[in-house]
């Protein structure tokens, strides 16, 4: 399978980010802090800003690897369920995929990018074909409905709501698209309430603490694909 990589100046990325993560995984054990641990190793590596996110991104305490995979559900398995999708975290994530951004597997068993991370804001403005592909992929898994929170905050969610609804409605999908101004709070309490047996797609980390099942969209896309994600082991 191809790996999900992108050009690097200097020394590859990978190869620089190993000893420091097999270091930090290996502190975390002990029960130490992870954010002052990264830092820590970071330092001592004399790491950039960037790498330091990434780290950030990829590395969990081993507490919420064990929680956090046991929650995330197989691909094929959301056959007549209803979906509740983390809008631009989702969208934002497979765009990065289709433009062959380095996509990270990361502790807790969820694909990652860094491409967004600092700021959500930063959308790209031709995110159509991200949509497609999760639409495509949603049609085929024949899910029951499918609903995409948005955060209000951001720029011009309105408009894409209602692009998505109808995106939906042109392909036959059940579902609607909203924004928020608790999107995460929204997602964290409609997905924990046992009652409502969503499946949220999400991976932020935050989120899957709160919810009961989760879908890894990114991940299903890139099995599709053939695609490996970059692996810090």
């Amino acid at each position: 399978m191809q790996e999900s990589s992108a050009a690097f100046s200097g020394p590859d990325l990978k190869e620089k980010l190993l000893k420091p993560a097999r270091d930090i995984r290996s502190i975390l054990r002990w029960g130490y802090p992870k954010f002052a641990t990264i830092r820590f190793v970071a330092d001592h590596s004399q790491l950039s800003v960037e790498e330091r996110h990434i780290l950030t991104r990829v590395i969990m305490p081993p507490d919420k690897v064990v929680s956090r995979v046991r929650k995330k559900i197989a691909c094929d398995s959301i056959r007549d369920r209803d979906l509740l999708l983390d809008g631009y975290n989702v969208l934002l994530s497979v765009d990065s995929l289709l433009k062959n951004e380095p996509m990270w597997f990361c502790d807790d068993g969820y694909i990652r990018d860094t491409r967004y991370y600092f700021s959500k804001a930063r959308q790209a403005e031709d995110i159509e074909e991200a949509l497609d592909s999760v639409l495509e992929f949603l049609s085929e898994a024949r899910s029951k409905s499918v609903t995409f929170l948005l955060d209000a905050q951001i720029s011009r969610s309105g408009e894409l709501a209602g692009f998505i609804r109808r995106k939906l409605k042109e392909k036959g999908i059940s579902g609607e698209a909203r924004t928020s101004k608790t999107t995460d709070f929204d997602l964290k309490t409609e997905g924990g309430n046992p009652e409502n047996n969503l499946v949220v797609a999400t991976s932020d980390g935050i989120v899957i603490d709160s919810v009961l099942q989760v879908l890894d969209i990114p991940a299903c896309l890139m099995e599709k694909m053939g695609i490996e994600p970059v692996r810090l082991y």
